[in-house]
């Protein structure tokens, strides 16, 4: 392909969202595309696991949450599936809350050998950054200016994607070998989910089963029941809407304060004007990086 602008009437938006961070990037990216006039046909993956087009996009573009150093199982299911296709133009959008840092830096790189081997042709990749959901969190102030950004970071990856012009990184060695034993959190993430147990807080809603992306939970006897397909996403736990579900391992993974973007989005309105001023930790370094770019 060469470097002269793409020709783009239609695009394919196929992306998976685990806690929301990603669907805020996706719902932007069709905001601006419409205006641009380019009709837009979004794939919530979760909810529609096989491709049926009619006529092939003229771009395909893939966003997924990073899950131990590549992008989630389901959407790399999700590509592996997909139609051949004749050298349309794909890109890959990941998310994390740390950045294009090591050890993620070759999260990317199995969906992007997975379109290839389907007959698309990757032409752009870019990490964007959210609030964490896992582990740990950034100052608040930051998390805020992550969220502000989000149309300025959009806005400049469409107009990259559609200069024609091929923008793929190159990942650090040894974050191949990360990208590869990444798989192994699969096992882990099975363990964790058969941990997660209800409180007497439950009131047996059924919230859980129903947005469970991976139809993991069963209600039995009005509770919960977690079995072994857990990809680890915490939109069970964090989506409760009475704090009912814990795990009983890997309880470091879940933040105490838990895990709400609704609010924090409302938050940011307020405070489109502030600027955050670094602390000196270097915990979150790639999240600043991210808003200098």
């Amino acid at each position: 392909m060469d470097n002269k602008n793409l020709t783009v009437k239609t695009v394919t938006l196929a992306y998976f969202s685990g806690t929301g961070g990603t669907k805020a990037i996706v719902s932007c990216f069709e905001t601006k595309f419409i205006k641009s006039g380019i009709h837009v046909n979004v794939i919530d993956i979760s909810c529609r696991n096989t491709y049926h087009e009619e006529k092939a996009p003229d771009l395909l573009i893939i966003f997924s949450p990073v899950y131990a150093f590549r992008l989630a199982t389901i959407m790399e299911q999700w590509v592996k599936n997909l139609p051949k296709a004749q050298n349309i133009p794909a890109a890959v959008i990941s998310v994390s809350g740390g950045g294009e840092v090591s050890p993620n830096t070759a999260c990317r790189v199995h969906c992007k050998r997975l379109l290839v081997k389907k007959g698309y042709q990757p032409i752009y990749e870019k990490m964007f950054v959210m609030p964490s959901n896992y582990g740990s969190q950034a100052e608040y102030q930051l998390n805020l200016q992550l969220l502000n950004v989000i149309p300025l970071k959009v806005t400049q990856a469409i107009t990259e994607i559609l200069s024609g012009k091929i923008s793929l990184t190159k990942p650090r060695a040894l974050d191949h070998f990360f990208a590869f034993i990444g798989k192994s959190e699969h096992f882990g993430a099975k363990i964790f989910g058969l941990s997660i147990h209800a409180s007497k807080e439950c009131t047996q809603c059924g919230l859980c089963e129903r947005k469970c992306p991976s139809n993991n939970i069963k209600i039995q006897n009005g509770l919960p029941k977690f079995g072994s397909n857990c990809m680890w996403c915490l939109k069970c736990i964090y989506d409760c809407p009475h704090h009912a579900l814990s795990p009983g391992v890997f309880k470091f993974s879940v933040l105490k304060d838990g895990y709400n973007l609704t609010e924090m989005s409302e938050k940011a309105k307020t405070q489109c004007d502030a600027e955050y001023q670094p602390s000196g930790s270097m915990l979150w370094q790639g999240a600043i990086d991210y808003l200098k770019k």
